[in-house]
């Protein structure tokens, strides 16, 4: 036995010394061989590595082997006391005798992983020695070991599990303590182990109230680490506070900012650890708003000053401007975190506060001797656009008169940044910017064109006229059309002769960009333009072929295709042919030779999409050629890593192109970026030719579905998660030309996979595009297209996600209470409310789908969300609660008929209270409810509908009936719901008094839907000759003329051939009489006459 076991151990410390070697076979073999182990031979093996290993580099791979061994929970639990137990217990005994530092880290980083593994859902520990051992350990006379006990609790502040409160005033007695130790290393630990701790109590204030009196301990610390500028973990753990839980700090506010800002502006300082003393301030800025508000305001002069000195840190570097490329600004200079943080605090805390102080220092700058104060004025002024919009908005004028001018500035970096401010105006402001400042901002841009001698200039004028150009309305645009293309064609030819002479390419690039933005905004209109450019892009395609132009090809390749799409069809049919020649040549090349980084796949990819759009089915023969590539990117795996330590983590991102996720368990999954936008893009191109070529694309179908729904729980990329969703229906809709069975089976899959990512999707945006094609796929097959599981597990989604809003309304009426509450806060409150009402307007829109669909079949379903529904009802929800409550009620009635009145004790009374709602919206769904009623339930809320005359006539009798948008549709929703009473019910309604109010609300002219029943019921009562819409003597036809009149003009009957036809029927019936018509004629306006005129065709 014990030779065995020898034997055993040596050959283990072979097997990790051979994971230590160089060569890479040696070390794979011996990988391969660790996997062929236990799990429990694994554990036995490496605690006894790590426990009584004479070589410190085996110690070392062993502790890092058995960290990742942890990391694998469930495994770990399985194991078994007898193997378990002891193996705790020997690496507790590792970890108190290891007398290698760097060994000992490693071992902490493992016992920290086994804590956090022994810790169940419930929350109870499974390792109570563990405890024992922290508290043990605590002890000032053993520097190592106090350290290595708050280096476990800085990794599992949670490992105190279901026992903290019974510890809580020991745990901070310990970090109090250690946070006064005299060794660095053991206060460091402290620090960051207070600062996991906090962190780790999520929304338990009470507990980190308990612990503020550890605040002025930690600031002295943090002045203590500053001074000595050695190492940033001490400030990094103060970030992670001032990121998770910033109000801990309220009570030391202004010491922390004003050591931060100290430390910021000490140029002997080293860089990296100024900017992180920002990024604090600015954590709490981001995290804490209304507090920075209330008590920061004072120091944003100085935070923005501070900004300025980071953003003038810039070299004169006469060739700047000359350079062919543009650099790529490195994220760590002080230029880009400065002009960063005036963003990101413009994001933070608004214009209200922002902006005095930001308009107190620009112009100052602005007028500098001193270029670079010049330019950091320009980009401060760029950067804020879009945090303060608000305020900026209303002094809009003034900056764009302190801007333009620097056009012309002197230094070429000064008028640089003149047109990134311009551009940023053109995205933050759109349309109102293009609208009311063309005159000044096109002739600028168009000016700064000509700077030949400074290329990086006049290629950020191009891009800053794309800006302005993407959301210019045509009729602006159209202007400077001649102007524009006449300049863009002249550096086009100049720059395509500096290409092929000296091989210079930036500036071409960048007009050819330009150009193709223009062709998409004029679209058929550039066609006259046409041939100024298309010969030579096709001759740039087929002959630049260089390596080092692979960039400026796809750019010309995306130029072509958008030009192609903007003028049509029939005018690009003359080049198509070489165009898709060119694009094959390519194609095939691309399949060879094409370097995986090549920047002209990912232009490939957009262009064939585009061709696919403008040759329509004819695309469907080019497929062969373009799907393989396409599904082979993306299909692209991304590498994946869990890192055992931020140490790993850093060595990662060295490699560059890697980035982090927190897992729920605290884990740290890494991905590597690389490749992923290219497979976002052939997932674009999938969904266009799903979209567009339906049954052409029916031989795809399959393998594209293999890629695209396990792309629905695609973590890494949010893009990528949406264009999975939307595919969805386009390819249920495209094998239906397989037959039934195969429709089947794809839904199958798709049903199952999708409901999945539902449960598990919390990005509202991305929730909401599943819902819509949940939503498709509902409607396209029909009744019983869930099992009976699916149903059911669709109810829990949507009550988990209601549930959720509810709490979330919960906190954000607490938070209205709080001390710092204000105007800005409110809006942010506000817009956390639109991410509520998107998730209830979806769930209305499912249950939309499925009433629509299934009819009463649904209502076993819907039957255990009733309750959920009443209570949305609630006058102390916000209005949108009740909004899509009663849509689902709504179409409960429309689609169930009287088997709504089942439920009626849920929705009844809440109903005919909403519609004097003080929200238009309400009122809409409430009123539509009571037609809906009227007409399809009419014997069993017969009583609910004459309660609801009166309140309908008060609602629309109110002076401000239709005084916005959303009260106009309430109230043409409500003189719709009295037609349908008045129309269905057979008794009770007194039409002598409210027929003749009723003509009196019309016309209705913007609710289409709604004007279908007002029109038609209208239509009814006047080819019955009811008096009581006639009047005395006909005396009320020129006021029905007129009313016809209105909707004719307003075109608001046009989706209605039916209605449109009776109404014209009416109409020359009366025109029959020329003496009665001539008789209305002379109450109608010359308006109404002239459209009733044209309806006849009398005019």
């Amino acid at each position: 036995g014990n030779e065995r076991t020898c034997l055993q151990m040596a050959e283990f410390s072979a097997l990790l010394r051979n994971f230590l070697v160089e060569n890479n076979e040696e070390r794979n073999r011996a990988e391969g061989q660790y996997n062929q182990l236990t799990v429990a031979e694994k554990m036995t093996h490496l605690v006894n590595a790590v426990r009584n290993h004479q070589d410190v580099e085996i110690r070392a791979m062993a502790a890092v082997l058995l960290r990742r061994l942890c990391v694998h929970s469930e495994e770990l639990l399985n194991l078994g006391q007898s193997v378990l137990e002891p193996c705790k217990t020997e690496l507790l005994a590792a970890l108190q005798n290891e007398p290698v530092a760097t060994v000992r880290r490693k071992i902490c980083e493992t016992v920290a992983e086994m804590a956090r593994a022994c810790i169940d859902e419930a929350g109870t520990n499974h390792w109570p020695m563990i405890l024992k051992f922290l508290f043990e350990c605590c002890n000032p006379q053993s520097p190592q070991l106090y350290e290595a006990a708050l280096n476990i609790i800085g990794s599992v502040p949670g490992v105190f599990a279901d026992q903290q409160g019974h510890y809580i005033v020991v745990i901070k007695q310990m970090l109090q303590q250690a946070l006064n130790h005299p060794q660095e290393k053991v206060w460091t630990a402290a620090f960051k182990a207070t600062s996991s701790f906090l962190v780790f109590q999520d929304e338990d204030d009470k507990t980190r109230s308990y612990f503020t009196d550890l605040l002025p301990i930690l600031i002295k610390l943090l002045r203590t680490n500053l001074e000595a500028g050695e190492d940033s973990t001490v400030l990094q753990s103060m970030i992670d506070i001032c990121t998770e839980c910033p109000k801990f700090v309220r009570g030391q506010f202004d010491h922390l900012v004003e050591l931060c800002l100290t430390f910021a502006d000490n140029e002997m300082v080293e860089e990296s650890i100024r900017q992180l003393t920002m990024e604090v301030i600015i954590s709490l800025a981001e995290n804490a708003p209304s507090m920075f508000r209330k008590h920061g305001s004072k120091f944003i002069q100085r935070f923005i000053l501070q900004c300025v000195k980071f953003m003038i840190d810039l070299e004169d570097d006469p060739q700047w401007s000359l350079k062919d490329e543009m650099e790529e600004e490195d994220p760590k200079s002080n230029v880009v975190v400065g002009e960063g943080l005036i963003d990101r605090l413009s994001i933070a805390i608004g214009g209200r506060v922002l902006l005095q102080p930001i308009m107190a220092t620009a112009p100052s700058l602005l007028q500098s001797a001193d270029w670079r104060l010049r330019h950091s004025g320009l980009m401060m002024l760029g950067a804020m656009a879009e945090g303060c919009y608000d305020q900026m908005f209303t002094i809009l004028d003034q900056i764009v008169l302190l801007v333009v001018p620097y056009c012309q500035d002197p230094h070429c970096r000064v008028r640089f940044a003149a047109c990134n401010a311009l551009g940023q105006f053109s995205i933050d402001f759109p349309l109102h910017f293009q609208k009311k400042y063309h005159t000044k901002v096109v002739p600028s841009l168009l000016m700064v064109l000509n700077d030949i001698e400074n290329p990086q200039v006049q290629s950020h004028a191009a891009a800053a006229l794309v800006n302005f150009i993407e959301q210019c309305p045509k009729a602006v645009l159209a202007k400077y059309i001649d102007d524009i293309v006449f300049k863009l064609e002249d550096i086009f030819s100049m720059k395509l002769k500096e290409l092929l002479e000296k091989g210079t390419k930036q500036v071409l690039g960048q007009v050819i960009t330009t150009t193709a933005t223009v062709a998409e905004a004029m679209g058929d209109q550039f066609a006259q333009y046409y041939n100024r450019f298309m010969p030579s892009l096709k001759y740039i395609v087929a002959n630049v072929t260089k390596k080092e132009y692979r960039l400026l090809r796809g750019k010309t390749i995306e130029c072509i295709s958008l030009i192609g799409l903007a003028v049509g069809a029939e005018k690009f049919m003359h080049d198509a042919a070489d165009v898709m020649k060119l694009l094959l040549k390519l194609q095939t090349e691309q399949d060879i030779h094409m370097e995986v980084d090549d920047p002209q796949i990912s232009y490939m990819m957009s262009a064939w999409g585009r061709m696919c759009k403008i040759l329509g089915q004819s695309f469907v023969e080019y497929l062969p050629v373009v799907m393989e590539p396409l599904l082979k990117i993306a299909s692209h795996q991304p590498e994946f890593t869990f890192v055992d330590s931020v140490d790993a983590e850093e060595a990662y991102n060295k490699d560059g192109g890697w980035e982090f996720i927190t897992l729920a368990d605290h884990q740290r999954l890494g991905v590597r970026t690389f490749g992923l936008d290219d497979k976002f893009t052939a997932c674009q191109m999938l969904v266009v030719y799903a979209r567009d070529l339906k049954g052409g694309f029916v031989d795809y179908v399959e393998p594209v579905a293999k890629i695209m729904i396990p792309l629905l729980r695609f973590l890494f990329h949010d893009m990528i998660r949406i264009v999975a969703a939307e595919i969805l229906p386009y390819l249920l809709e495209d094998i239906q030309g397989k037959g039934i069975q195969a429709v089947q089976e794809m839904w199958s899959t798709i049903s199952e996979k999708l409901l999945e990512a539902m449960n598990l999707e919390f990005d509202s945006d991305i929730w909401a595009v599943m819902a819509d094609s949940l939503c498709s796929c509902i409607e396209m097959l029909g009744a019983n297209c869930f099992t009976i599981g699916q149903y059911n597990t669709l109810v829990t989604i949507f009550k988990v996600r209601l549930q959720t809003s509810f709490l979330r309304v919960k906190d954000r009426m607490e938070k209205r209470k709080e001390e710092d509450y204000d105007e800005e806060l409110e809006e942010d409150l506000n817009e956390e409310d639109k991410i509520d009402e998107q998730y209830l307007k979806k769930i209305a829109d499912i249950m939309h789908a499925l009433f629509k669909t299934h009819k009463t079949h649904i209502l076993p379903f819907f039957n255990e969300l009733v309750p959920v529904f009443s209570s949305m009802l609630d006058d102390s929800k916000p209005s949108f609660f009740r909004q899509w409550s009663l849509c689902t009620f709504d179409d409960l009635i429309e689609c169930c008929g009287q088997h709504a009145a089942t439920y009626q004790q849920y929705f009844l009374q809440p109903m005919l209270k909403c519609i004097c709602d003080k929200a238009p919206q309400v009122r809409q769904a409430a009123v539509f409810g009571i037609g809906v009623m009227a007409q399809y339930a009419s014997e069993q809320f017969a009583h609910a509908c004459l309660e609801a005359i009166p309140l309908l006539t008060v609602v629309i009798s109110d002076p401000n009936s239709r005084s916005n948008f959303l009260s106009i549709h309430a109230t043409e929703n409500a003189i719709s719901a009295v037609a349908k009473i008045c129309k269905y019910l057979k008794n009770g309604v007194p039409y002598e008094t409210v027929l003749p109010t009723w003509l009196s609300w019309l016309p209705v002219v913007e609710d289409k839907d709604e004007a279908v029943h007002v029109y038609g019921y209208l239509c009814d009562l006047i080819e019955s000759q009811s008096p009581f819409i006639l009047g005395h003597d006909n005396q009320n036809v020129p006021r029905i003329l007129a009313i016809f009149a209105t909707a004719l003009k307003e075109d608001t009957l046009s989706g209605n051939s039916e209605v449109h036809s009776r109404v014209l029927t009416i109409l020359r019936h009366i025109n029959s009489s020329q003496e009665v018509w001539n008789a209305c004629m002379r109450f109608l306006s010359d308006d109404n006459k002239h459209t009733l005129d044209s309806a006849l065709g009398l005019g």
